[in-house]
């Protein structure tokens, strides 16, 4: 087992060789869910997402973009005929080296009055400070679809609250950080806006408890569900109730073919039958709760209750599903259910350290995926607003979990 864990996993066999946990397949064989999946207290939380205070001021990660041409700036092309920035321009250079103290220091940059309004601007702009190729979205939890290319929307309906999460934590390919663009914003910039919260501080207080020795000696086990589409189209069932299809999330419709892009993501993959599903893909991820961030040198908070069913507790249609029938399911790296009460108090851990991004139209945000989480509470919309964000994902990176000595 473990040199097949070795070659579709090494991170997670790091984290199994130091803490000694049993194998999957051991895992398998004394059941995941312990206590039965009805026996947990499923009772949704409440989430406030800030104290009210940012916990960094606004003016330590905004650019006022009206002192910057951005016109001049964007004049360029790439050779597909793309925007882009004039990286030659000293207006360029000086704008670079703004975004770049910014972001070092604080790991988040808000860009605002910038009067952008597409996705190939926020993607050029974005360019400006992290010069990365273009990239898929692919073995992603949920259902999000391009709106331009390297351009995502953010998949998730504004019924839903949006708990702090730090993107692609589920698989061994990890994203260095995240950019989000408004090309539509409400009226009230609060309403329907962005939160992230500061890592260090969150991790410093889960840390002060014994919940978070408890996650530092027993790491995390990530199970996801992801349905078949063509079972889905063929029966006419409803769709309100899936999060993502296999399909989608891997961009195949080949079964081994998508069974070797999640093994090559370090997942574990199996095939399950349900009452409601029918039959669906389960993938098994075991990592660190903890990742080494190397801005600050030291392991800081990586995973959240995000993905586990709690994500889905304001959820049209996944809501009103069973947890244990739900898309996600996060327990303790040895197969330990977490209680209620520690997955409150670890959520408070983010919420303690929030900090809103209020968005208007054309503002971009480039966030540390090591150093910040990001989420949003539920909002509403009148008849005549909408909220629309682009989501750009950053550099990959294969996760190398804890680091001995760096707590």
């Amino acid at each position: 087992m473990l040199p097949q864990l070795a070659r579709s996993n090494p991170t997670a066999l790091r984290g199994v060789a130091r803490r000694g946990l049993p194998t999957a397949g051991a895992l398998q064989k004394r059941n995941f869910y312990k206590p039965r999946p009805w026996d947990e207290d499923s009772t949704p939380l409440e989430h406030k997402f800030w104290t009210g205070k940012p916990a960094v001021p606004y003016e330590k990660f905004q650019i006022d973009m009206s002192k910057y041409d951005l016109k001049k700036i964007l004049s360029a092309k790439t050779v597909d005929g793309d925007i882009a920035a004039d990286m030659d321009l000293r207006d360029t250079q000086v704008l670079r080296e703004h975004m770049d103290e910014v972001f070092t220091e604080i790991g988040a940059v808000h860009l605002i009055n910038t009067q952008m309004t597409t996705g190939e601007e926020f993607n050029a702009v974005t360019k400006i400070l992290m010069n990365h190729e273009d990239r898929d979205y692919e073995g992603g939890a949920n259902l999000r679809m391009p709106i331009e290319k390297n351009v995502y929307d953010t998949g998730a309906p504004k019924e839903a609250n949006i708990l702090y999460h730090h993107e692609m934590a589920y698989v061994d390919t990890s994203c260095k950080w995240v950019a989000f663009g408004a090309l539509e914003a409400t009226k009230d910039p609060m309403k329907g806006a962005t939160f992230i919260s500061e890592n260090v501080g969150a991790t410093d207080m889960l840390m002060d408890s014994k919940f978070g020795q408890k996650l530092v000696d027993k790491g995390c086990c990530y199970i996801r569900k992801l349905p078949d589409r063509k079972f889905f189209m063929d029966n006419s069932l409803d769709t309100s109730i899936v999060y993502n299809y296999w399909q989608t999330s891997t961009g195949t419709e080949d079964k081994d073919e998508a069974e070797a892009i999640m093994r090559s993501k370090g997942l574990e993959v199996e095939w399950q039958d349900s009452p409601v599903f029918g039959r669906y893909m389960v993938t098994k991820y075991f990592v660190d709760t903890f990742e080494y961030d190397p801005y600050n040198d030291r392991n800081t908070m990586y995973a959240s209750i995000a993905d586990d069913y709690t994500w889905f507790e304001t959820w049209p249609g996944l809501k009103d599903l069973p947890h244990w029938e739900r898309p996600l399911k996060l327990n303790f790296g040895d197969g330990e259910v977490m209680t209620r009460a520690e997955k409150k108090f670890w959520n408070e851990c983010y919420e303690e350290n929030g900090i809103p991004i209020a968005w208007k139209k054309g503002d971009l945000a480039i966030i540390c995926n090591y150093r910040t989480a990001h989420g949003r509470p539920a909002y509403e919309l009148d008849k005549d607003e909408r909220r629309d964000l682009a989501v750009i994902l950053g550099e990959t990176y294969t996760r190398q979990g804890e680091l001995p000595g760096k707590f």
